[in-house]
């Protein structure tokens, strides 16, 4: 019984963003948020599309979610859109940098964590180079890129590019062999 229960793991995790969203978010910022919103989601595909045939990590097959691009889709346009509202609405902006970078790691732990219980229902693999402490690590430039993106868009978008060469280069992912 339990096997097929982790099915679901992904709409379980879904609803729980959605009912954080719901009491956490300040949804009036919507309109302030989305272009950080859009920002995230055009990393996600970015990246998506340069690991396509290389991939570094791998979503298994799921309830509804019968593979890795749905299931890329999926977190891209509900999980992302409703973690970036409820974590900038949170954002302790006019606090010590200390408390930014606490509340900043507090959110990377918790998506490390998640991601842990991802790869123990085995819905998620590493592949090509990837492992458990290059994901804890991006889990923290993920948050630290989408805080940079909200208030300096420009450098958020360097930063993301630059992270992204480099990771090209030291995980020797093929892009030349790329359609």
């Amino acid at each position: 019984m339990i096997p097929k229960l982790t099915l679901y793991f992904p709409w379980i995790l879904s609803v729980m963003l959605l009912i954080s969203a719901l009491i956490f978010a300040i949804w009036k910022n919507l309109k302030i948020y989305y272009p950080t919103i859009i920002f995230a989601i055009s990393v996600d595909f970015y990246i998506s599309i340069i690991t396509y045939e290389h991939s570094l990590w791998y979503f298994h097959k799921a309830f509804l979610v019968p593979n890795h691009t749905i299931a890329d889709l999926f977190i891209a346009f509900t999980n992302l859109p409703l973690i970036i509202l409820v974590y900038l609405s949170r954002y302790p902006y006019k606090a010590p940098f200390y408390k930014q970078l606490v509340y900043i790691s507090f959110w990377s732990i918790l998506f490390t964590f998640i991601e842990t219980i991802f790869l123990f229902l085995k819905l998620l693999s590493y592949h090509n180079g990837w492992n458990f402490w290059w994901s804890m690590v991006v889990w923290f430039f993920i948050f630290f890129g989408i805080t940079l993106h909200n208030k300096k868009p420009l450098l958020a978008w360097l930063l993301c590019f630059s992270c992204t060469l480099f990771l090209i280069f030291y995980l020797q992912i093929p892009i030349l062999k790329m359609k």
